[in-house]
């Protein structure tokens, strides 16, 4: 029994001196340089993409409050606006002191 002990420690302890093959360090270390340096690429936008934050929220903070909001320019009601009826179909004396328009699209 003690010897099977010992056989089957002698052939998983050669098993396992197999299995950790060593010619693949260079590549493995080269891959993990190439995403080390990747990762410092992703930190260096990340830092850049922080400032600009930065920059903006200081850029709003200085900038003076606008708490009236713009509003649509509003129709005058004293303007005289002339449109040419052309040979449109109208309604009423030709010279009437107002004019009522309706304009319709069907589709």
């Amino acid at each position: 029994m003690k010897m099977k002990l010992v056989q089957f420690l002698a052939a998983g302890s050669a098993v396992l001196l197999i299995s950790c093959d060593t010619g693949n360090d260079a590549a493995l270390e080269k891959k993990l340089n190439e995403i080390g340096d990747n990762q410092k690429v992703l930190l260096k936008k990340i830092e850049y993409m922080d400032k600009s934050i930065q920059n903006l929220a200081l850029a709003s903070k200085n900038k003076p409050a606008d708490n009236k909001k713009q509003q649509p320019p509003q129709a005058d009601p004293n303007k005289v606006y002339n449109i040419p009826i052309g040979d449109s179909f109208t309604k009423g004396p030709e010279n009437a002191a107002v004019t009522i328009i309706e304009w319709s699209d069907f589709q």
